[in-house]
């Protein structure tokens, strides 16, 4: 049966195998001693901010002027299978897809180089949630390095006052409850005191294949500071600074749909699936983000067209 990747695109469509082989991330969860695995795997996060014993006496390679490079937040399993839990929990929470067409092997890596910020914390399984995760935008947001940040109570994001932690707390619990909450604004500050804004978040659990809740993450992709700056995809200065889109990107829009819809022909016609099936619901839904999304380049490149021919009439009747 054909099944669809976990962060959407129609080159993501593969045929399961036959084997079986087992899912490296179900497999963690499969049992009561896995979840204890898993747990631990999260929780070793926090364990590294305290730091171990440093390693010394190690031999080098021959010629080796230095060591290994170190790895990169990303790199480590641990966090790739956190983040393989956090794509596949908003798709089944939330709808849709964290990014677009990411193949899955590169879901880490995206991830932490999103635009957006992206965070995590282990509630349900402490009762004084700290920070698992945070992306490379989230780290200059709260202006903190990943050993600064891992294991540092995530009620710290928020104001002291009451009234902020309550609000805070009641964004969580409703979460908890529902699966996820989005459309959250709200204030937060730096690990050094910065104030900033965050608007149109979204708040989800973050679940093992066994239906047992590991943490939550947030995703927000529009902040503002105090001084009326503003950041992140969905802000209106990033708008601006797309500028007008080319013919090129235009055309790879259509060919993008056009791909996608052929995707959807293939999974309802060759294959007998129905419209509810969970693999036509997210084909259907990435051709329909595909569809807004070359709406959204027609529609800046219309306004471009305008602004240019408004010019060109303010330039003749200036000359006349």
């Amino acid at each position: 049966m054909v099944r669809q990747a976990l962060l959407g695109g129609a080159h993501l469509t593969v045929q399961r195998p036959r084997c079986r082989c087992r899912d490296p991330v179900a497999s963690a969860w499969a049992t009561p001693s896995g979840a204890t695995q898993g747990r631990k795997a999260l929780g070793v996060f926090a364990a590294r901010k305290g730091g171990g014993k440093k390693a010394g006496g190690q031999k080098k390679g021959p010629g080796s002027l230095m060591g290994a490079p170190a790895k990169l937040p990303y790199q480590d399993t641990p966090v790739i299978m956190q983040n393989l839990l956090m794509v596949e929990s908003y798709r089944r929470k939330v709808g849709g897809y964290i990014l677009e067409d990411v193949e899955l092997a590169d879901a880490a890596r995206a991830l932490w180089e999103a635009p957006f910020a992206v965070l995590a914390h282990d509630k349900f399984l402490s009762p004084e949630p700290s920070f698992t995760y945070a992306n490379k935008v989230a780290l200059e947001l709260f202006e903190a390095t990943w050993e600064e940040i891992i294991g540092t109570p995530s009620r710290r994001s928020a104001e002291e006052e009451a009234p902020a932690q309550e609000e805070r707390n009641g964004i969580l619990e409703a979460a908890a409850d529902k699966g996820y909450v989005s459309g959250i604004t709200g204030w937060r500050r730096s690990l050094k005191g910065t104030r900033f804004q965050i608007r149109d978040g979204v708040l989800f659990n973050i679940e093992a294949p066994t239906g047992q809740k590991v943490g939550q993450a947030a995703v927000f992709r529009h902040w503002a500071f105090e001084d009326g700056r503003e950041g992140g995809p969905d802000s209106g200065a990033a708008q601006v600074e797309a500028g007008p889109p080319s013919e090129a990107e235009i055309v790879a829009a259509e060919e993008g749909i056009a791909e996608q819809a052929a995707l959807v022909r293939v999974l309802k016609e060759e294959h007998g699936l129905p419209n509810d099936d969970p693999d036509v619901a997210d084909a259907v839904g990435t051709l329909l983000r595909r569809k807004a999304k070359l709406q959204d380049l027609k529609d800046r490149a219309a306004v471009t067209a305008g602004d240019a021919a408004a010019a060109e009439a303010e330039a003749q009747a200036a000359a006349s």
